[in-house]
């Protein structure tokens, strides 16, 4: 199904009028027809259903009993790394159900923002994970921050905290720790040429477990996508998803009986 996002707030039978970017990917470019529901999400993560009418007007038809995406929250610190990378970390992130991400520099940063700039890149950052969460049938959005120095990472911490670092030793691995991962997370992803000594042991020092990714080096962007996908399987893993009080028939000699 087909989704929006508004930042009005919505009722049934309210004709909700779209701005052209909206109107523009609706209408011209998925064509959307009277014919097909949408799903339209309020900035309150309230989600109702409607279809279009004449351009670029919506009728909102009925609210949902859906809600916000469930927790964890995680927050993906990510170091700035070139901009066609970064922003396909960016995109992949938001399917993969971060919920703030956190550019940083450090000593290894390549990429320089001019500040007056940085107003521009981040609404295109923005529009950037609002599509991706369009794309992936998300109810929230992405929220992406300014950013800021490794220095002041402390300030975005969560419940688990957790840097990836290729020097770890990889008896550390993040599966060691995200049998912890509950309400929400924190994830430190480093650039290209990696955090430095001095870093890692910063950012341990400010409550951050450094964490193996495994014997590969993995680009930055990967890094992060992994990171992000390893905490939806074990939250889910940990909160009963896959769970049955059904139990297995078994046989005399002990073995599960099949038909």
């Amino acid at each position: 199904m087909k989704q929006i996002f508004t930042d009005e707030e919505l009722h049934v039978g309210k004709i909700l009028t779209l701005d052209e970017k909206t109107a523009h990917h609706l209408f011209h470019v998925t064509r959307t027809t009277p014919k097909e529901r949408i799903r339209i999400i309020s900035r309150n993560g309230r989600v109702y259903h409607g279809h279009v009418q004449e351009r670029p007007h919506v009728y909102v038809s009925e609210e949902t009993d859906q809600t916000n995406d469930t927790p964890p929250e995680l927050t993906l610190c990510a170091a700035l790394i070139k901009a066609d990378k970064f922003e396909w970390m960016l995109q992949k992130a938001a399917e993969l159900g971060v919920t703030r991400i956190v550019p940083f520099t450090s000593a290894n940063t390549i990429i320089a923002l001019e500040p007056k700039k940085i107003d521009k890149k981040l609404a295109r950052w923005a529009s950037i994970l609002e599509g991706a969460c369009r794309q992936s049938n998300r109810t929230n959005l992405v929220t992406i921050e300014k950013p800021v120095r490794l220095q002041d990472l402390s300030q975005f911490q969560s419940e688990l905290n957790l840097c990836a670092w290729e020097k770890e030793n990889v008896s550390q691995h993040l599966c060691c720790s995200l049998d912890r991962i509950d309400h929400s997370a924190t994830f430190v992803i480093g650039p290209e040429g990696g955090l430095t000594a001095g870093e890692a042991d910063f950012l341990e020092q400010e409550g951050f477990i450094l964490c193996s990714l495994g014997n590969r080096i993995l680009r930055a962007e990967t890094a992060a996508c992994y990171m992000l996908a390893c905490a939806d399987y074990a939250w889910h893993a940990n909160h009963g998803l896959c769970q049955t009080d059904q139990k297995p028939e078994s046989s005399e000699n002990g073995a599960a009986s099949s038909n």
